[in-house]
């Protein structure tokens, strides 16, 4: 049984946005608060720890990639979600380096995001004794390279060699990997 995601911080400057994720949360039983800056959400958790924190990577004042440390250290049980415009797997994987569990691409479905922190905090949890552990840090690969195509053909227009332009690969390489993840 995975645990629940009960309460959640934003962190992103689009007011439009934020607020609404902060609506589909609350609609789906998630006691989610929000913040414009990045300071402002490291303000909340000081006071009130969250099982989510999802964070823009792209913000006026500080970008989300370089507090992710300071999150972390805030909240370090909480599944932390960077959520991008400009996806790739650079900075997905620059994400995990610095403390996120994973990157998604905006907009991104309140359900999708609900079930992902869910897995994510399930993983946390220690296994029974006697079952094998995963190695720390572990990732799917496959996962984040599939959601940073996607991002970038939507970027893109559907247009392939654009977005091997924005992958910085071979369009032939997309081509492969395209037909490899079944898109």
């Amino acid at each position: 049984m995975t645990r629940r995601i009960e309460t959640a911080l934003l962190v992103d400057d689009d007011d439009a946005f934020r607020t609404t994720l902060q609506g589909a949360l609350r609609r789906r039983g998630v006691v989610a608060r929000t913040a414009a800056t990045i300071d402002e959400g490291l303000v909340a958790l000081e006071y009130e720890p969250v099982d989510l924190v999802v964070i823009d990577y792209r913000m006026p004042r500080g970008d989300g990639l370089s507090a992710l440390a300071q999150y972390r250290k805030l909240q370090p049980d909480a599944a932390i979600v960077m959520l991008t415009g400009f996806g790739d797997i650079p900075l997905a994987v620059a994400a995990m380096r610095e403390g996120a569990d994973t990157l998604l691409s905006k907009p991104v479905d309140a359900d999708k995001l609900l079930r992902e922190a869910a897995n994510l905090r399930e993983r946390q949890r220690p296994p029974p004794s006697g079952a094998p552990t995963p190695p720390p840090g572990s990732l799917k690969l496959d996962d984040l390279e599939r959601e940073a195509i996607r991002a970038a053909l939507r970027e893109s227009g559907g247009v392939v060699a654009t977005a091997a332009k924005l992958l910085g690969i071979d369009r032939r390489t997309l081509q492969r990997k395209l037909k490899k993840l079944g898109g």
